[in-house]
């Protein structure tokens, strides 16, 4: 094969996933039971003491390092074979010394709390109505309380909220009214990202975006366009991950088909075909959506507002 040898191939085969995680991914492991753990960021993907790992809501599983950074990881065959050539064999001593340790010195877990609401929105809406996203759209999140107003030592922000099922805060993004800052709540989790869902809890395709913003400008597209903006959910993944599109796809079965919404810079555009890929091996439809023009969608819903003000003062 291109890139790897034989030898180099059977090499990163004999690693075993235990070792690997308890020596070089010690953070991801939760133990749930006396042979048992599960991931951190996965809760379905389960790895025995015997060396054997399952992800429970994909139905697929393995018993090396390997598949582990192929299938859950995403990284490709060669890539994973190269990373893991790169790594000394590890005892199971050795393994579980360095996992103690790793456990023992790491500091203890950020309690999520979401940030305060200030007396108004008054700048979120000026803010985000600036940027172009229709009015629907902003009543809907307000009224579920997933967007709101903070003040940060007399800065206005964003707070863009994630829930889990039982309609718990578990993350928030926050962006600014002014200026560049953005970023995310100490201790949110990212599997549960902004989520817009479609006012048919059966509706069977999700819209995935890179940042909030961009969810909202694409639900504003819709509405601009004279259409039912709630046919399809919204999903913000916070970034270039696959946290929140994998948990949302394990409470959400009935949808089948992804649009993928991501920038048409050169980091959305390979993400973009990652997911496809993995979600295309699993049975799923994954279209290839970038923004017609500019960099991502909040800024072609601008170039889309500004061309009809002009066309309009043609007439």
């Amino acid at each position: 094969m291109n890139g790897v040898t034989k030898q180099q191939i059977e090499q990163a085969r004999q690693i075993g996933i235990l070792a690997y995680m308890q020596t070089y991914e010690p953070q991801e492991l939760v133990k749930v039971s006396q042979h048992e753990y599960r991931t951190r960021t996965h809760d379905s993907l389960r790895i025995s003491e015997n060396g054997k790992w399952n992800w429970c809501s994909h139905g697929f599983g393995g018993t090396n390092a390997l598949n582990y950074l192929v299938h859950v990881k995403g990284l490709s065959f060669v890539s994973a074979v190269q990373q893991l050539c790169g790594i000394a064999p590890v005892s199971p001593a050795a393994a579980c010394q360095a996992y103690e340790k790793a456990i023992k010195n790491q500091p203890p877990p950020v309690m999520f709390s979401a940030p305060p609401r200030d007396r108004d929105n008054a700048a979120v809406l000026r803010y985000l109505r600036g940027r172009g996203i229709r009015d629907p759209v902003l009543q809907y999140c307000i009224e579920q309380s997933i967007l709101y107003q903070t003040d940060r030592k007399g800065y206005k922000n964003c707070v863009f909220l994630g829930r889990d099922g039982k309609n718990i805060p578990r993350y928030a993004c926050v962006r600014g009214c002014g200026g560049d800052f953005r970023g995310d709540v100490a201790g949110s989790q990212k599997r549960f990202g902004f989520y817009i869902p479609a006012s048919d809890p059966d509706a069977g395709r999700v819209e995935v975006y890179e940042a909030p913003i961009d969810a909202l400008s694409g639900a504003s597209l819709r509405v601009l366009a004279g259409r039912d903006w709630r046919t399809v959910h919204y999903l913000s993944l916070g970034g270039l991950n696959y946290h929140a599109l994998e948990h949302f796809l394990s409470v959400h079965p009935q949808v089948k088909t992804l649009q993928l919404c991501l920038d048409a810079d050169e980091p959305g555009r390979a993400f973009a075909q990652k997911l496809i890929e993995k979600y295309t091996e699993q049975g799923y439809v994954a279209k290839d959506l970038p923004p017609p023009k500019g960099k991502d969608y909040n800024e072609y819903l601008q170039l889309r507002l500004r061309f009809l003000a002009d066309r309009k003062l043609e007439r």
